[in-house]
Formats: C-alpha cells, structure tokens, sequence
C-alpha cells in the first residue's frame, strides 16, 4: 500500500464511494435529508422510507387499488418483535416471493388475493436506487451513525462499514464487528438487509447481516485477488 492511499481519510474514501455509486444509478442523499421530520424516514430507530415503499408498491403493483397498496405497505412495515434474525427471514420472504395474504374486492364484486411485489424482478427500471450516507439511528439509549446505507424501493437492503485504509485499530474486522454491535443494539435496522459490506476502499469483503467475519467473501475476487467473470446480463 503506498503513502498517498493510507493517507486518504474515512470521509474521503465514503466521498469517493458515493460518486461511484452515482455513476451507477443510485442517487446520492445525505442522510440528514430523510431524517424524521423530512418526510422520508418516520422514526429514529426505523431505516425504511413508508413514502418510497408505497410509491414502489403503486408502481409494481398498478392493478391494486389504493387500500390493496395500503394493507400491503403495512404489512412489510409492522414487526412482529424485536429479533433481528426472524424479522430480517420474514421480510426476506416478501422480497423474494412477494406478500400474499392481501384479499380485495373489485368494483364487480370478483375476490382477488394476489401476489404482491414490493421489489420488480422483471423489471430493474421500475425499482429505485438510492445511497444515502451518514445516516443516524437511535434506538433507546443506543445511538449510531451508518456510514451508506443502501435503498431498493425506501427498503434498507444494503449497508456498508467504510474504515481508513492503513489503520492498524480499524481493519475490516473490526469493521465487522462493529456491524454485529449495531445488529445487537438496533435489531429493526437489519430487519431488511439483504447485503453488508465492509471496506478500507482498498479491499472489500461482504457478507449479510449474520453472516460470521471468516466467511465474509471478498467483492468480485478469487482466492488470488483476481476479478471472477460475471455472468452476462
């Protein structure tokens, strides 16, 4: 590692991530911007952005009628306790398979229980992509600071732990543990995460939100640190 890469700063390196992450679709935000009391996010200990989840539900979704939507968004947002592991599996099922206990009626008395995606899969340009950094959290007395956190449709699927490259007190482990407090500590900010990574901006390694440190992949590599072909589109 040469001086001028150790001496870039932690603010440096996560100002350098969100422009790449701009050149890859996701708007950049600051976390400020969709505190409570912005119309973006409605509670301190809760990630998720009702209005962008709603607005993606109404897009997907465009023969639901609006209390369809409504029933469904409410679904996704409720808990149904404060366990980490089990919310992030129950949530992990809407994405994936959709939500399928809503029943409706038409207007010609017809019975419809669909089922409802909260993300596209058949078509990545009807989801939103948004990077938000430094984004506070406040559960109880425990109060932390995410330095990106990554939204699909106002859902907080992704979260990444950036540290100063050449720091011997803030290696990737540390970053790792670091996350595993915060999963401790604010257990209904990981309900949704799907992707957690940690990186000094030279190397990265992901994993999800229990996914122990030894088992952390690195991003896009091979044993050698070679880049792994991915599949075509």
């Amino acid at each position: 590692m040469n001086s001028s890469t150790s001496d870039v700063s932690e603010a440096e390196w996560e100002a350098l991530a969100m422009e790449a992450l701009g050149e890859l679709a996701w708007l950049p935000v600051e976390g400020k911007r969709i505190a409570p009391g912005s119309g973006e996010r409605e509670s301190w200990a809760e990630l998720i952005i009702p209005r962008r989840l709603r607005e993606a539900v109404t897009r997907i979704n465009p023969q639901l009628p609006k209390s369809a939507v409504d029933e469904a968004v409410n679904i996704a947002l409720t808990p149904k306790s404060r366990d980490a592991r089990a919310e992030n599996y129950r949530v992990h099922d809407f994405l994936t398979r959709g939500i399928r206990s809503v029943v409706y009626t038409d207007t010609f008395g017809a019975e419809h229980n669909p089922t409802i995606r909260i993300v596209s899969q058949r078509d990545p340009l009807a989801n939103e992509f948004m990077a938000a950094n430094q984004v506070t959290v406040i559960d109880g007395d425990h109060r932390r600071r995410f330095d990106i956190v990554l939204y699909v449709n106002g859902l907080p699927l992704g979260i990444i732990e950036l540290k100063k490259a050449g720091d011997e007190n803030a290696d990737l482990d540390g970053a790792h543990a670091q996350l595993m407090t915060y999963i401790e500590e604010l257990p209904r900010a990981f309900r949704c995460n799907v992707l957690c990574v940690v990186t000094d901006g030279i190397t990265a390694r992901y994993g999800t939100a229990f996914t122990p440190f030894e088992h952390y992949a690195p991003w896009n590599t091979d044993d050698e640190g070679k880049p792994v072909p991915q599949p075509p589109a």
